[in-house]
């Protein structure tokens, strides 16, 4: 694959394809939302225009219905004068047309005049229309070629019921002049002259030969237009919102990428920062002007704190890697100050950017004091090791012959009861045997390897127990005991024979430390570790001195005469084995501390 391929793979993986289905998700919010606004629009203009064209059409009638009336009263109308007055009222605009019927349908006034006679296929219900003469009625009513038509319609009031005010009259008019006029009836028994019965009974309510009702057709041109205009708006106000909605939510996208990324890179560099702080190798950059830019807190352990400038064998490192451009690997000795030296492990490399050119030298070394002390601990180590296999080995051999001496010496003291020099011989030799034998005892404690068995142990009768095995000694002296217990874990989960081992040479050092009357406390307390206590052995004895407190717990270390050096390190291994932990803390003169951290677990 050439680097082409490379280039073109890295940006199809860095900056993927939106997947469709991403498309199809926005759809499928945006769709439902549009369609309600939509249809809620819709439903919205319908009523608008539905209660327009009402008011329209109501108006419209009503101010026919004034019209004729005032014809009819002041200037006699009759059916001619109403029908003009028909056709010049449908001449508005959006009007389709205006008519007048009578109960049976026939239309009785047309703005065409050639529908009149004809019978009105579309007649509503007139029971509901004769309830209230007041109430405007109002309907779609489709006609060819699938146009529609708002008809407005109610029963035709153009009289008033009750006494009719004096101002509808003309001066001089005869009351009931229409009483002169004939009614002519065509076949069917209808009023030609329609008007006649509304003129008879002017002065009353409607009269029952004059149901008439009138209708009022406008155009929905206007709103199927508007309807029309309204869809195309909304479709493309539709796709409009659709992509912006796309756009968006890619913005959203690569904005939550971006913080992701952002975030992710503060958490990568966070740990990268945390990793090289606490990394136990030093490490030190420094840059192309030979200027220091970092070094972790290894680094400046080893080199005795922050560094003002570079040392001149870094420099000369740095020169190296430019002749070279490879990564070196070397061993030096760096003055930190004029009474401190350092031997370093180093390793330096050139830092390179993206297109290879150097931008630092990076130093990566280790302190080789420390890894010498190391190898000095193992060797020391190791002669130990060799040393208690040995001893081990010496201790058979010597218990053996210990027990017949031990065994003579007290025959012979039995075989000189009188004499008391020899008896007392025989009985130094016995206690001297004796010692021996603990010292060998404890040097095959010391050497063999080390077992523990824990079990559920009650804190409290552990230490009673272990009070108990020293209780002559502690009475000889009169020592003052204390035993203070304050722990929540009263059954704790280690192995009991071994702390008593290590209790028991607690007290044993503090009972030798002491004088007469002196004080021996223990307490137990909690610790902020719920998985471990703290166990306490203090006494007010002679205390041990600060040069050596250090060195207590090695093999073989007394301050004691008759002491072998081996108490202290048994208890600390055993502890150790145990999981814990132990440490002293004493004052010359004042006494000494054992603090025990032990689990509990």
């Amino acid at each position: 694959m050439n680097r082409k391929e490379n280039i073109k793979k890295m940006k199809k993986n860095n900056f993927p394809l939106v997947s469709p289905l991403f498309f199809f998700g926005v759809l499928l919010i945006l769709l439902p939302i549009f369609t309600f606004m939509t249809l809620d629009r819709l439903e919205r203009q319908k009523e608008f225009f539905t209660q327009r064209l009402l008011e329209k059409g109501t108006s419209l009638i009503r101010t026919f219905e004034a019209g004729t009336r005032t014809g009819m009263f002041t200037m006699r109308w009759g059916a001619k004068r109403i029908q003009a007055m028909l056709l010049e009222t449908s001449l508005q605009p959006e009007v389709i047309y205006m008519m007048i019927t009578s109960k049976k349908g026939r239309i009785l006034a047309h703005s065409d005049a050639s529908m009149m006679g004809q019978i009105y296929g579309a007649m509503p219900g007139t029971a509901k229309l004769n309830e209230d003469a007041t109430l405007v009625y109002h309907r779609v009513r489709p006609q060819k070629e699938d146009v529609q038509v708002f008809e407005v319609f109610k029963r035709f009031v153009p009289i008033r019921s009750g006494p009719m005010r004096g101002h509808m009259r003309r001066p001089r008019m005869p009351v009931n002049r229409n009483e002169n006029l004939p009614d002519r009836l065509n076949a069917e028994g209808e009023i030609l002259d329609w008007c006649r019965p509304y003129i008879k009974n002017q002065w009353d309510k409607l009269p029952e030969t004059a149901e008439h009702y009138i209708f009022a057709g406008f155009s929905m041109d206007r709103e199927r237009i508007a309807r029309d205009r309204l869809l195309k708006e909304t479709v493309w106000r539709g796709v409009f919102f659709f992509i912006l909605g796309c756009v968006g939510m890619v913005a959203l996208f690569v904005f939550q990428a971006y913080r992701s990324a952002k975030s992710s890179l503060s958490h990568v560099k966070a740990f990268s920062d945390n990793v090289i702080q606490n990394m136990p190798a030093g490490l030190v950059t420094i840059s192309s002007d030979h200027e220091i830019t970092s070094m972790n807190k290894a680094a400046k352990d080893i080199l005795g704190g922050d560094l003002n400038k570079p040392f001149e064998e870094m420099i000369e490192l740095i020169r190296e890697m430019e002749a070279s451009g490879q990564v070196l690997h070397r061993k030096i000795t760096l003055a930190v100050d004029s009474s401190h030296k350092v031997r370093l492990d180093i390793t330096a490399s050139p830092i390179k950017g993206s297109e290879n050119q150097v931008m630092a030298y990076l130093f990566l070394f280790r302190d080789m004091t420390q890894i010498k002390e190391l190898k000095k601990q193992v060797e020391t180590n190791r002669r130990l090791a060799a040393v208690g296999k040995l001893a081990a080995g010496v201790a058979h051999e010597i218990r053996n012959p210990l027990s017949s001496i031990k065994g003579f010496a007290t025959y012979f003291g039995k075989q000189y009861e009188d004499n008391a020099t020899q008896k007392e011989t025989a009985q130094i030799m016995v206690r001297e045997v004796e010692r021996i034998n603990r010292s060998v005892t404890q040097l095959l404690e010391f050497a063999k390897p080390m077992g523990v068995e824990k079990k559920q142990v009650d804190i409290k009768e552990l230490i009673n127990h272990s009070l108990k095995l020293v209780y002559n000694d502690l009475d000889h002296k009169k020592i003052e005991t204390k035993v203070d217990i304050d722990t929540k874990k009263a059954v704790i989960h280690t192995d009991p024979d071994r702390m008593n081992q290590v209790l028991l040479n607690l007290y044993i050092n503090a009972i030798e430390a002491l004088q007469d009357r002196g004080r021996l406390a223990i307490k137990v307390l909690d610790v902020p570790d719920d998985r471990a206590i703290e166990i306490k052995v203090k006494d007010n004895g002679i205390g041990i001195d600060q040069d050596v407190i250090d060195l207590i717990f090695d093999p073989y270390f007394t301050t004691r005469s008759s002491g072998t050096g081996l108490g202290l390190s048994i208890v600390h291994r055993i502890i150790e084995n145990l999981g814990g932990s132990i440490r002293v803390e004493s004052t010359k003169g004042r006494g000494t501390c054992f603090i025990i951290n032990l689990p509990v677990s």
